[in-house]
């Protein structure tokens, strides 16, 4: 059965944004490998807020109206209560009930699911026990306020530790962690 992972880059103090929701300090200039990463996911999901910002990042965008998925040949599914459509050609909207679409989801032939963001969407995965595994790019930096990855849980969620990898930066002389756990049932 396919697995869903919640894999998101982090600041130290465990912020994933700003206060205003920017992610202007995360930086793709470390040694990882992307492209090991995305071939062993098909699928993507992300609450509304985490799909502005993924829009947001696209240089060519001008206007919500000529956006384009920036997850191309993954199905995209976006989590949102106030949007009704993505205004993309095959991203999906979802807001109907999350377990039960993830369950269906995970029961499908396909690689693994990236559960991409944000913090409000992570806790509710976590919550309803639909997270797998966590991968987390732990930054050099402590923002000292933000956004949260774990707002409130409501309950305990033990894990096991998986491991633990190096990534230099491309330009400065610093290191990002990757962290990789398992939930445990």
């Amino acid at each position: 059965m396919r697995k869903v992972i919640l894999g998101l880059g982090i600041s130290l103090d465990g912020y994933i944004a700003r206060k205003n929701g920017a992610i202007d300090w995360l930086s793709m200039d470390w040694d990882y490998d992307w492209t090991a990463f995305f071939k062993t996911v098909d699928a993507v999901l992300m609450g509304r807020k985490s799909w502005d910002a993924a829009l947001e990042m696209q240089p060519e965008r001008k206007s919500k109206s000529k956006a384009s998925n920036p997850y191309v040949g993954m199905e995209t599914y976006i989590f949102s209560k106030t949007l009704n459509r993505s205004g993309v050609d095959g991203v999906k909207v979802i807001s109907g009930d999350l377990k039960e679409f993830i369950e269906t989801l995970k029961a499908r032939d396909g690689k693994n699911i990236w559960l991409s963001g944000g913090g409000e969407l992570a806790k509710s995965f976590l919550d309803e026990d639909l997270v797998d595994e966590i991968y987390l790019g732990v930054t050099p930096l402590l923002l000292g306020s933000g956004l949260p990855l774990f707002p409130e849980l409501i309950r305990e969620i033990p894990l096991r530790f998986v491991s633990c990898n190096v990534y230099k930066h491309k330009k400065e002389d610093n290191a990002m962690l990757e962290l990789i756990y398992e939930v445990k049932r």
